[in-house]
């Protein structure tokens, strides 16, 4: 599931790549990958903290743990994308408004929306700083919601959620990160995410015997044909993807075990599918915007390239040298 995470956040690069620099038929689909890291993220939260909150963790702990893992990225991708529009202002001498820029500084370092940001800042991106951003504040806000009903009776409660969410996906569509399209976040959020919690509890009760591994690698072989087809999915397949093939995926998989050798090589990506996805955006537009300024041109392949390679650089540099440093700090000042 690590290595599977890796290739999705890989994966969502690509999407936007394809999206930013005008490449048809780039991982066409890959912006699905985002439901993935919701069930993904359901069905791991349930069987992390289960057991923590039996032992007494408290919902504002939780909140504490997921923000000490969440933020210091967000942190950082909010201000070297704040230091790229600096750059725009002040050597290309391009007119962006002095006073959003603040605000969207300030409200994506607290990881909140910011409605109604101008074009030239990024709108109507509702995180004009960082696009991508929208679904972290979607993951903190499902986190929120899940710890404080957590009591309730949690596989039917789960079901429950998703069922209502699934209505509201088939009602609204698919959306979350522009200011037209925010609400559409929300019950898109709760589908995966509570489908991935259903998932962990109904393991938990048939007491493992769903995990197969030939179920597994044909979920996955189905995952990177649905993000690799090169036309827009239709909604109702999108749709079952969400529904069916993501959660199926997430169970299933959690079963598979690997050789030594491509264990270690799914937990690397694993580590580094967070730092990849939070920051590819700021520093896609570093590169793309230097690349513009030397060769005074926009070259899709090159800096498709060039962008990849920064991009899988850029992550490793700031989980080791950043986030992991940054983290361990405040998870002992917490424990403290």
């Amino acid at each position: 599931m690590d290595g599977l995470r890796g290739f999705a956040a890989i994966s969502v690069v690509l999407f936007h790549i394809g999206h930013w620099l005008h490449v048809p038929m780039l991982a066409s689909n890959s912006g699905l990958a985002v439901d993935f890291f919701f069930c993904l993220s359901g069905y791991v939260l349930a069987l992390a903290y289960q057991h923590r909150f039996e032992a007494g963790m408290t919902n504002l702990q939780f909140l504490r743990v997921r923000l000490v893992r969440l933020m210091p990225l967000i942190v950082l991708g909010t201000l070297v994308s704040f230091a790229f529009v600096v750059m725009r202002m002040t050597v290309k001498h391009e007119s962006v408004p002095a006073q959003a820029t603040v605000l969207a500084l300030a409200f994506g370092l607290l990881n909140l929306p910011y409605f109604g940001a101008s074009k030239s800042l990024g709108g109507p991106q509702v995180f004009p700083l960082n696009g991508p951003q929208y679904s972290l504040f979607l993951e903190v806000l499902v986190n929120i919601f899940w710890s404080a009903t957590r009591r309730v009776r949690p596989l039917e409660f789960a079901l429950a959620v998703a069922a209502l969410s699934f209505v509201g996906v088939g009602w609204m569509g698919f959306g979350g990160d522009e200011t037209a399209n925010f609400w559409r976040g929300l019950p898109r959020v709760g589908l995966s995410f509570f489908l991935g919690v259903a998932a962990f509890h109904l393991d938990r009760r048939t007491g493992g015997r769903l995990k197969r591994d030939l179920v597994f690698w044909g979920a996955a072989a189905v995952m990177v044909l649905l993000f690799y087809f090169p036309r827009p999915l239709p909604f109702g397949v999108a749709l079952a993807w969400v529904v069916v093939v993501a959660p199926v995926l997430v169970l299933s998989g959690a079963g598979v075990r690997l050789t030594s050798r491509a264990n270690a090589a799914a937990l690397l990506l694993g580590e580094l599918s967070y730092p990849i996805y939070a920051l590819h955006y700021p520093i896609f537009c570093w590169v793309n915007g230097v690349y513009q300024i030397a060769a005074r041109r926009q070259d899709p392949a090159a800096e498709s390239v060039a962008v990849i390679a920064a991009v899988l650089i850029g992550s490793y540099a700031a989980l080791q040298l950043f986030d992991k440093p940054i983290r361990s700090i405040l998870s002992r000042r917490a424990e403290r």
